[in-house]
Formats: C-alpha cells, sequence, structure tokens
C-alpha cells in the first residue's frame, strides 16, 4: 500500500471523526472523555468535539455525563458499529504498514498498559507509551480530573510528591484549581483517618 491510500482515509473521514472512532471502537464499551481523546489523537480539542456531537447524533456514539465531564462510548446498538471496527482496523493496519506516526496509529490493545494497570487507574494514561516516566504519569493522570484515580495516585506514589509535581507541571488556572480542592480533600480525608486510629 502506498502513502495515497492513508491519505484517501484521512480525506474521507477527517482525522478528527479518525481520532474519535480509533479511540472509542478499539476496545468495547471503552468510555473516554474530550480530552483523553484529544491527547492520544494529539488534536485540537475543539476539532474533536464537533466530531463527537455529530457521531452522537448520528446514533453511533453514546454520551453522558460524569460530575463536570461529558464521556463518549461506542454505542452497541448500532448496526454500524461492526462494519465501523473492522473498517477502523483496516485503516490501523494500513498505516501501520507504512510506518505512520504512532499519533495517527492505533494499538490492537488499547486496554489499560502496564503503569495504569498496577495503579488501578481508570484508562490508560500510559497509552501509547508503557514506558512514561511517573512524573508524566502523574501529570496526564491528574489532568483528567477524575478524583479517584488522583486518590490512587497519592496512594501510590504519596500525597506531598503527587502535589509537588502537579504545583510544578499543571498551568491551566482552572486545572490547577480543581486538583489543589481535590488533594486538600485527600489531605483532609488521611488526617481524619489518622485521627480516628488514634
Amino acid at each position: 500500500m502506498t502513502a495515497p491510500s492513508v491519505s484517501a482515509a484521512r480525506a474521507l473521514f477527517g482525522k478528527a471523526k479518525l481520532v474519535a472512532l480509533r479511540a472509542l471502537l478499539a476496545t468495547p464499551g471503552r468510555a473516554l472523555h474530550l480530552r483523553e481523546m484529544a491527547r492520544e489523537g494529539d488534536i485540537a480539542p475543539s476539532a474533536l468535539a464537533r466530531e463527537l456531537d455529530s457521531l452522537v447524533a448520528a446514533g453511533l456514539l453514546l454520551d453522558e455525563r460524569q460530575g463536570r465531564l461529558r464521556l463518549f462510548r461506542a454505542n452497541p446498538s448500532s448496526p454500524l458499529l461492526p462494519a465501523l471496527r473492522r473498517l477502523t482496523r483496516a485503516i490501523a493496519e494500513l498505516e501501520a504498514g507504512l510506518n505512520v506516526p504512532k499519533t495517527m496509529t492505533i494499538t490492537p490493545n488499547t486496554a489499560r498498559s502496564p503503569k495504569s494497570r498496577q495503579l488501578g487507574l481508570s484508562a490508560p494514561f500510559d497509552w501509547p507509551n508503557a514506558d512514561i516516566s511517573d512524573d508524566a504519569l502523574i501529570v496526564k493522570t491528574a489532568a483528567s480530573l477524575r478524583f479517584a484515580d488522583v486518590v490512587r495516585l497519592c496512594a501510590h506514589y504519596g500525597l506531598p510528591r503527587v502535589r509537588q509535581t502537579l504545583e510544578a507541571r499543571i498551568t491551566e488556572p482552572m486545572t490547577r484549581a480543581i486538583l489543589a480542592r481535590q488533594l486538600r480533600n485527600i489531605e483532609a480525608a488521611v488526617a481524619d483517618a489518622h485521627v480516628r486510629a488514634a
């Protein structure tokens, strides 16, 4: 196969739609939020949001609110789902044969990678880089703003290290504020547990 075939796939679907389909069709039942998919696909969240909305409107994806996050997943009752999975796999195989950069290809097993699995995280925050540094994993996981995952980070790495890493590397003001509040809540819960144990 030649590079024009990959260009044809992108011309037919567009990068944003391909990113959404790959992320959501690779693992049945997988639910992701916009920023996760944007990071995995190396695309602007605004471009991806439009495509996700159109896929929801077409009945190919389902969306649900989980706190402040809007999660997306493949619609298992869509009659097009099996064909879309086959098509997405075929495009990924085509690109893999052409050595397209990793950010544009899908790994057959996008289930949680080693560190995410070890920590019990809700998503494969170390995908596609299983050798991700601990600090990068802390930042990437915490940026999802999933409280349960931030708790797991603190339990594994310790609250002081997580706080120090996030203070040094998270710059977006709203994300910093939310994470600071989450860390204060975790710190209060730990202090309360020590009082009860005493």
